[in-house]
């Protein structure tokens, strides 16, 4: 999947076009909720987080809309997921703790960042740590609070016991086997967003 620059281009210097295809509509449900996952394990982590505020509300009065990170990279999605961010009550973010997170999910968060307009919500944050706590966990839990932060949003944040290293190793035997080039095997593993990941958000 290819880095969406033009998208990155859009978010720097939108246009009116842009700005309207990410405002939110007025809508019918009590709660909105807006969540990105990185595979099924995160998936699930977010869906049983919201269960018990779906099963209270009512599912018929419950938006949810849940996006791959993957698909971010995806202009039409990445738009769809922002819009879907700039109304929800709830933002989840769903992951595993990393040094760098990956590109698209940092993109889709500079997007609806600045456009909240101080509407209140709440940001839960899944992450997947290691055990004991490792600096790669830190680091991710220190950039989510100040995304909450910026945005003028509860955050809360929840450790989740990430999986075993099999599937890691499993991804790497296979670049070895098919003796993949390094960078087809950063694609295949995961794409760092160091840009976005260090961009001063604590400060």
């Amino acid at each position: 999947m290819k880095t969406p620059m033009k998208t990155v281009e859009l978010l720097e210097h939108p246009t009116e076009a842009f700005k309207a295809a990410i405002a939110p509509d007025e809508s019918e449900y009590d709660l909105n909720i807006a969540g990105v996952y990185q595979d099924s394990v995160t998936r699930d982590w977010a869906m049983q987080s919201c269960r018990q505020a779906t099963q209270v509300a009512g599912e018929k009065r419950v938006q949810n809309l849940w996006y791959n990170a993957d698909s971010l990279g995806d202009t039409g999605i990445l738009l769809e997921a922002v819009r879907a961010a700039v109304a929800a009550d709830v933002i989840v973010i769903s992951v595993y703790a990393a040094d760098e997170l990956p590109l698209e999910l940092c993109v889709w968060i500079e997007a609806w960042l600045p456009r909240r307009l101080s509407r209140v919500g709440a940001l839960a944050a899944l992450i997947g740590v290691a055990d004991p706590l490792d600096s790669p966990s830190v680091r991710t839990l220190e950039y989510l609070q100040a995304v909450a932060r910026k945005a003028e949003l509860d955050f809360i944040p929840q450790e989740r016991k990430r999986p075993d290293a099999t599937r890691v190793s499993a991804i790497k035997l296979i670049a070895e086997q098919a003796s993949l080039t390094s960078k087809e095997f950063q694609e295949l593993h995961g794409r760092p967003c160091a840009a976005y990941y260090h961009s001063g958000l604590n400060e």
